[in-house]
């Protein structure tokens, strides 16, 4: 989960296109809260950064809970765990015909693979 926050959060950066993905709510929000940080310090954080390592050493000082618990409940989250405040806009991103035991990590990764073919072909490689 964080390589994607971290894409994104790159993405809101000046020169960057973000397009239609957010920080903040949903999953990334979760994560972002067992930090104790917002979105903007998140995105502040990476800005500052030099690699990824960097911005993963910066989170390591701030953990507000075990990481293992965290990781471990972000496993867990399925469709049917998506917030209902989130509900519309999730479905909009990504279908409203998602089996509701169908984990979120499933639905985010697939997402990146229909929208960066070429990303995942360049790591096998």
């Amino acid at each position: 989960m964080l390589p994607r926050m971290i894409d994104i959060a790159r993405a809101k950066l000046p020169g960057g296109d973000v397009g239609q993905y957010q920080i903040g709510r949903g999953m990334s929000g979760l994560v972002l809260s067992a930090f104790g940080l917002s979105a903007e310090r998140f995105v502040e954080m990476v800005r500052d950064a030099g690699t990824d390592a960097d911005v993963a050493m910066a989170l390591g000082r701030r953990v507000a809970v075990a990481r293992r618990a965290v990781g471990a409940r972000l496993g867990r989250v399925t469709v049917a765990d998506v917030p209902a405040d989130l509900k519309e806009s999730f479905q909009q991103f990504y279908g409203a015909d998602l089996p509701s035991d169908r984990l979120v990590f499933d639905v985010l990764e697939a997402d990146d693979r229909k929208m960066f073919p070429d990303h995942k072909a360049k790591e096998a490689s």
